[in-house]
């Protein structure tokens, strides 16, 4: 990880993470925690970090859908606490997976191609747990 990497992690961290996690507090009516697996981001280049505003619009779209009446809310208390992002350049390691009050999202950011969840890939997913 170099300089540009260290500055973009940092601003993420102070600047963009607060206030994304503020627009899911407002959206699910409680607070959820959002944790990022940074060394898997920040062992390449900026790249996978800059894609983090991309994958920060389609959870806020998820949790969106999911909350958008009370039963979804509620529901969505009960199961989900904390969301974990993690970063890979392996598509084999893409995985969704809810459990222990955590919902856990592999991506593939590194490398060569691209690959995450829509918003709407993750309510389905989500929804089915509720």
């Amino acid at each position: 990880m170099g300089l540009a990497e260290k500055r973009l992690a940092e601003e993420i961290k102070t600047d963009k993470l607060p206030a994304f996690e503020s627009k899911l507090n407002d959206k699910a009516g409680y607070p959820i925690k959002v944790n990022i697996d940074w060394a898997s981001f920040t062992a390449f280049d900026q790249y996978p970090l800059s894609r983090l505003d991309i994958v920060f619009d389609d959870i806020e779209g998820f949790v969106k859908k999911i909350c958008q009446d009370d039963m979804g809310k509620e529901a969505l208390k009960e199961k989900m606490s904390t969301i974990q992002i993690t970063n890979s350049d392996k598509r084999e390691d893409l995985k969704m997976e809810l459990k222990d009050s955590t919902f856990s999202l592999n991506f593939q950011l590194a490398g060569e191609t691209f690959s995450s969840y829509t918003d709407s890939q993750m309510a389905d997913y989500v929804e089915k747990q509720l």
